[in-house]
C-alpha cells in the first residue's frame, strides 16, 4: 500500500511538473480525499484548477517472503464552473485549457522517474470527461493501477 503522507508530496511534485510543462494553465492547488462527500468538503471554497486525488485503494497479493501491490490511482482536474455560465463555445474553450494539463499529467506518468513510491504503472489509463462533480466541478479525471512491491 502507498504510504500517503509520500502519496502527498508526489502530487505537489506533480503538480509543480505539470505547471512547467504547461503554457497557458496552471493548477493552483490540490485536494485529497477519502470519498466524494470528503472531497465535497475539501473544494468547497476553492478556486482555479485544483489536481484532486482520491487516496489509494490497494489490493496486495503474494506471501510474507514475496508480495505486491495494485493500488488504485484517481486523479482529477478540475476547476469550478456554475452551470450555465459558459456557451458552447466558452464551454470548449474550457475543456481544451484543462485538456492541455491532463496531457502533460498524462507524459508525466509515463515517466519512471515520477512515480510515488517507485511502482510501475499498468498499461492502461483511463481517461474521462468530467461535469458537475462534487458540486459543480467540470474537468477530466485518469485513472490507473500503479504496482507497488
Amino acid at each position: 500500500m502507498i504510504n500517503i503522507k509520500r502519496y502527498r508530496e508526489w502530487l505537489i511534485e506533480l503538480k509543480e511538473s505539470i505547471n512547467k510543462a504547461s503554457e497557458d494553465a496552471r493548477i493552483e492547488g490540490i485536494a485529497i480525499a477519502v470519498h466524494e462527500g470528503h472531497m465535497l468538503r475539501k473544494l468547497r471554497d476553492r478556486r482555479g484548477v485544483v489536481l484532486c486525488a482520491k487516496y489509494p485503494d490497494a489490493k496486495t497479493t503474494g506471501n510474507v517472503d514475496n508480495h505486491s501491490a495494485d493500488n488504485d490511482i484517481l486523479l482529477f482536474l478540475l476547476e469550478k464552473v456554475p452551470s450555465g455560465q459558459h456557451d458552447d463555445e466558452e464551454e470548449l474553450t474550457h475543456y481544451a485549457r484543462l485538456q492541455e494539463l491532463v496531457d502533460a499529467l498524462l507524459q508525466q506518468l509515463l515517466e519512471a522517474d515520477t512515480l510515488c513510491q517507485d511502482g510501475e504503472p499498468g498499461e492502461t489509463f483511463n481517461v474521462e470527461w468530467e461535469y458537475d462533480i462534487f458540486g459543480g466541478w467540470n474537468g477530466l479525471s485518469v485513472s490507473f493501477k500503479l504496482k507497488t512491491e
